[in-house]
């Protein structure tokens, strides 16, 4: 039987600040992070992530934060757009990407992200059959800051933090269907055994100890104006609903029952700033320790579950 998910609650030493578990010395938790833009069906290298956002464009295309891993490849690596600097700036790390528009990389360079995408920086990476690839730890030379700051707060980790997901309406599902118009339906199942949420469909199998389906504003812009290609870009500074899947660990709950899940509404004022996710009372909610995935969807996206109800 596979053991349960480590927990931070009782853990008095360095933490990984995106994913408040036990950090591997004090210098791994303050390390900065690296980010990297990723697409196609079957990414490489997402499981070691701390973050990850997936955002609904077409195609689809996730921006994968490391900081507590630094695996040794991660692709294929995909193009920047507008969302990467909105949504990575407050992290100041050294994001990795494989091409973008002119006008796109100037929005990046405008943010407090360190761009050593692969126009400027080839040598940094590795072109093979599955794509272009790179190794984190490979980028992480060109920081200029140290770990960057926590993007959620989690359960048992810091002073004064909470025991529970939400202060109200919290449920417990088994299975979360989420359907995002003209994109493929993706299915999480709650594993009880690994206090984790698994991708069963929709994306590429692996565990999370939280899925946030956050809903976005989406713009069209233009990869090609001579060719009138566009894609959609998720628009993250503002606010809007959320609904919240986590573990049980630490939530005085039994696994037996599901994983918890609670809805809200997230708000985040600017550039510069984390993030908050708050229930129906407008109080914070607590995540689970572990990694997690954050899917930017836009209006219109529907999220069913299935398992113990409310």
């Amino acid at each position: 039987m596979a053991s349960a998910a480590p927990s931070a609650a009782s853990y008095t030493g360095p933490v990984a600040p995106l994913t408040g578990l036990p950090a591997a010395s004090p210098a791994a938790a303050a390390r900065p992070a690296v980010a990297l833009a990723v697409a196609r069906a079957d990414p490489r290298g997402l499981s070691h992530a701390d973050v990850v956002f997936q955002e609904i464009s077409n195609p689809v295309r996730y921006i994968a934060v490391f900081q507590s891993q630094l695996p040794p490849a991660v692709g294929p690596i995909t193009s920047t757009l507008p969302t990467d600097g909105m949504t990575l700036s407050v992290l100041h790390p050294v994001i990795g990407y494989s091409t973008g528009t002119p006008s796109f990389i100037k929005v990046l360079d405008a943010t407090k992200v360190i761009d050593v995408g692969y126009p400027a920086h080839a040598s940094l990476y590795h072109s093979g059959p599955a794509g272009l690839t790179a190794a984190p730890g490979r980028l992480a030379w060109a920081a200029r800051d140290t770990a960057p700051p926590a993007l959620f707060p989690y359960r048992g980790v810091g002073l004064g933090s909470g025991d529970k997901l939400a202060s109200r309406a919290v449920w417990h599902p088994s299975t979360v269907t989420v359907r995002v118009p003209g994109a493929p339906t993706q299915v999480w199942s709650f594993e009880a055994r690994r206090d984790r949420w698994l991708l069963t469909r929709g994306g590429p199998r692996l565990r999370m100890a939280n899925v946030i389906v956050q809903t976005v504003q989406f713009k069209t812009v233009y990869q090609s104006r001579r060719y009138h290609l566009t894609t959609g870009s998720a628009r993250v500074i503002g606010k809007g609903s959320v609904v919240v899947f986590s573990g049980v660990q630490g939530a005085n709950a039994q696994p037996s029952q599901g994983g918890l899940a609670a809805r809200g509404t997230w708000t985040k004022p600017g550039l510069r700033d984390v993030t908050n996710y708050l229930d129906g009372n407008g109080l914070p909610m607590y995540l689970e320790p572990g990694p997690t995935w954050v899917v930017l969807a836009p209006r219109g996206t529907q999220v069913q579950t299935s398992g113990a109800q409310r």
